[in-house]
């Protein structure tokens, strides 16, 4: 079992055992799919997906199966109450949509925290784009590079996890990490988002705009706009309600995101493939 594989392809010919190819990152540009393709003329080589929207960037391959990421439930703890901050945790870049978050937080006036994992090569963007964009500085807070582990306190003390994506995801383990947690995630219609989040229960999924429409979301207003309804509807939710959705988190966690199934539906894989004699 190889983790993207890239590496891998030239030896291929040369293995006659059968040979799984996990997809962790995003397979976006042109090149890497030409050069995926050239998987397609061995028999013996076999690929798993981490979402099936990922599978959409990469058609035409051997799947084997989708198996979710998974994250150890006992070090992600649940928090019953939660907080009253915005969250927002990724790489300092564009596409992950820190923007997004700051105009959305100063727009419905709510407290926010930032975890930002610095790239030089966007420094001068996320300091023009981000910082500079803050109305109320006492309201809102970035740290920069944050070890993962220290993330937990805040994902539990949030009153909701923010991710305005802006590319086709393969799958975000910060979303299961928040929801794990109890807190609710609002996020746009991209990637994996529609296979973790359900919508309306574990947080809301609101398309990117008017003329990228993904699906029937409750949320009817798009971009900007709907995030800023959907972090208000989470923020009008009556006590009862909203500590309803933070244990409806926890459940769909425990339920389809534990490292413990991820580990059951790998060694199932492995049977499978190990016992086909037409390999």
């Amino acid at each position: 079992n190889i983790g993207d594989g890239d590496i891998a392809l030239p030896f291929i010919p040369f293995v006659k055992k059968p040979v799984l190819i996990t997809f962790h990152n995003t397979v976006e540009a042109k090149y890497v799919k030409k050069y995926f393709s050239l998987y397609k003329k061995f028999k013996n080589v076999s690929f798993i997906s981490a979402s099936n929207a990922q599978r959409k960037l990469l058609p035409g391959i051997n799947y084997a199966a989708t198996i979710y990421h998974g994250i150890d439930i006992k070090k992600w703890k649940f928090s019953e109450t939660g907080g009253e901050n915005i969250n927002w945790a990724g790489r300092a870049i564009p596409e992950k949509g820190p923007d997004e978050v700051i105009e959305v937080s100063n727009r419905a006036n709510r407290k926010a925290k930032l975890f930002a994992i610095s790239k030089s090569e966007h420094k001068n963007w996320f300091q023009s784009e981000v910082v500079k964009k803050i109305r109320n500085i006492s309201d809102t807070r970035i740290y920069y590079n944050t070890e993962r582990s220290k993330l937990l306190p805040h994902y539990q003390t949030s009153r909701l996890f923010l991710l305005p994506i802006k590319f086709e995801e393969a799958f975000g383990l910060v979303v299961i990490e928040s929801i794990a947690c109890g807190t609710p995630v609002v996020a746009y219609a991209r990637g994996s988002i529609p296979e973790i989040v359900e919508d309306g229960v574990t947080g809301f999924i609101v398309n990117p705009s008017k003329t990228d429409i993904r699906g029937k979301w409750i949320i009817k207003k798009t971009g900007i706009e709907g995030l800023c309804e959907a972090v208000n509807r989470i923020y009008s939710l009556s006590e009862s309600k909203y500590l309803k959705m933070r244990l409806s988190c926890r459940r769909a966690v425990e339920k389809k995101f534990t490292v413990e199934r991820m580990v059951d539906d790998y060694i199932n894989i492995y049977k499978k493939l190990g016992s086909n004699t037409n390999l």
